[in-house]
Order: C-alpha cells, then sequence, then structure tokens
C-alpha cells in the first residue's frame, strides 16, 4: 500500500473540528507528521493523542489564525521540530449570516482576519521556507462554494470566500515554476458543527436543516470525510501538475 505522504511534514489551520479534523486524521495515517493548529486547547490536544494512539506524529499549537504572530509561530514550530514544511493547510473559517447593514465593524473585522488576512499571513511566511527547500512544497486554502457563488444573507462571508480562491490562484502562479503548488478547497453543505451553528441561527433549525439536504443535487449532504479524500489527493503528488484549482466539493451544487 502506498503511504502518499510519508514523510512530509504538514500544518493544518482550524483542525480541531469538522473538516479540518478528518484532514488531520487522514493526513496523519497518510504518514504526515501534524502542527495542529487551532483554538480550542482541549479539542487540539485530544486529536493529538489520538493521532499518536494509532502510530502517527502530532504536536498542538495553540493558534488565533487572525493573529500574523500566531500564524508565524504554528509554521516555525513545524520547521524546528520536523526540519521543514511541505503541506500549509490554511482550513480555519468562521461565518457571519448577517446582512451587510447588521454586521458590525467587530464582527466584519474578525471574520476578515480569520478568514482572509490568516490565510495571507500563513502563506506569507510559509513561502519563503518552502522556496528554500529542494522539495518545495504545496498549499491548500479551504474556500467554499459561496467563493464561487453567492449565497444570501452572508455578503461578508462570500466576500472572505471569494478572495480566498483568487489568493489561491494568484500565488499558483507566482509560484507555478517555484516547486510550490497552490490550489483551493471548496466544500458545499458539510456536516459539521459549523453548519450546526450556522442552522441554529435560523428560526427553525430543523427545518434549515432539512433544507440543506433538499437543496443538493446528489440528495445528502456532504461529510468532513469526502473532503478530506479531497485534500488529500490536492496535496499529495498524485496531483503533481495540479495548481491554480478551486475544487468544488459540493455534491454538484455549483453545477446548477
Amino acid at each position: 500500500m502506498v503511504i502518499r505522504l510519508a514523510g512530509k511534514s504538514a500544518v493544518i489551520t482550524g483542525a480541531s473540528t469538522g473538516i479540518g479534523r478528518a484532514c488531520a486524521l487522514r493526513f496523519a495515517r497518510e504518514g504526515a507528521r501534524l502542527i495542529v493548529a487551532d483554538l480550542r486547547d482541549d479539542a487540539g490536544e485530544t486529536l493529538c493523542h489520538e493521532i499518536e494512539a494509532d502510530g502517527g506524529t502530532a504536536h498542538y499549537v495553540r493558534t488565533d489564525v487572525a493573529s500574523r504572530a500566531d500564524n508565524e509561530r504554528a509554521i516555525d514550530q513545524c520547521v524546528e521540530r520536523f526540519g521543514g514544511i511541505d503541506i500549509l493547510f490554511c482550513n480555519a473559517g468562521i461565518t457571519l449570516p448577517k446582512l451587510l447593514p447588521d454586521s458590525s465593524d467587530a464582527e466584519v473585522d474578525r471574520l476578515l482576519g480569520v478568514n482572509l488576512l490568516g490565510v495571507i499571513y500563513a502563506a506569507r511566511h510559509a513561502i519563503p521556507r518552502m522556496l528554500a527547500q529542494p522539495r518545495g512544497g504545496t498549499m491548500l486554502f479551504t474556500a467554499s462554494k459561496t467563493g464561487l457563488v453567492a449565497q444570501t444573507d452572508s455578503p461578508v462571508y462570500c466576500a472572505s470566500k471569494g478572495a480566498v480562491v483568487m489568493l489561491a490562484k494568484a500565488l499558483a502562479l507566482d509560484y507555478a515554476t517555484r516547486g510550490i503548488r497552490v490550489n483551493a478547497l471548496c466544500p458545499g453543505i458539510i456536516d459539521t458543527p459549523m453548519l450546526h451553528q450556522f442552522a441554529a441561527t435560523r428560526p427553525d433549525p430543523g427545518e434549515a436543516m432539512r433544507s440543506y439536504e433538499a437543496a443538493q443535487p446528489i440528495g445528502r449532504l456532504g461529510t468532513p470525510e469526502e473532503c478530506a479524500d479531497a485534500a488529500l489527493w490536492l496535496v499529495s503528488d498524485e496531483a503533481s501538475f495540479i495548481t491554480g484549482v478551486a475544487l468544488p466539493v459540493d455534491g454538484g451544487f455549483t453545477a446548477m
């Protein structure tokens, strides 16, 4: 059996829950040594223990991705512990289910800090380190189907995810001949804690969840593990000719 990430080191932000957790478990099983970067201390430490109990390698670094210094510390920990950084997976994200006039300065600043500036800070710090490695590296950013098509009631969120898609494409062109691949993962409606939190803001959360399922051409919600399958492929050498792609994992939603 081929171990697709054997000998590789990775930083995953927002790794303690949902898509990030599924990806951390999958990457570790495929041989990656992980920096689990998250704000949830208990969940992050528990995830690392789970990975290590399964024979993997993981270290938790408390990280607020809206902080430049925190992003840099997580990447530096990867380089110091594992001798380099092969994979940067900027996955952390938050939502803001509000119309623009109802969104406060603090809410807008926080969302853009987490969803966009955090990706910029992390990529900016990782790029010189990847360039210094003969093997280069790969970066993956979690965007969203709403980085490709808009949805109602979440304009700031949509704007942040659209910016992440374009950031991935621009960086892919900048470093295409220098050994760094950059792609965006665009999940559709995935059955994660974040989705349930979003549904809880609706007048009838149960009806909201049913509507999300009904909106999928494939007839169901996606799973974090299905996103992990796609993410694994994008960061592996199997996707060595793939860069600048915004890959929908959305059950056909953006095909409509």
